[in-house]
């Protein structure tokens, strides 16, 4: 059986392009987390910010029913 040298040349290269294609698919995992890391704690911003306003809001709905009887000198 006469083995084809297409496809030792095609191994050959699948061995010399396996470290570029760690380094790559690394590189993409490293700058997927980067970003999730930094959605994150924008998203984790806004919903504090929305949490707060909330908080708030309720607060100040509760003091609007609330006498106040300032005491003036």
């Amino acid at each position: 059986m006469k083995i084809n040298p297409w496809w030792i040349a095609g191994f050959v290269m699948l061995l010399a392009f396996l470290p570029m294609m760690y380094k790559l698919l690394v590189g993409l995992m490293g700058i997927a987390f980067l970003v999730n890391r930094f959605l994150t704690r924008i998203i984790g911003l806004l919903d504090t910010g929305s949490r707060v306003k909330a908080m708030v809001d309720d607060l100040n709905e509760k003091n609007e029913n609330e006498i106040i009887i300032e005491d003036s000198e």
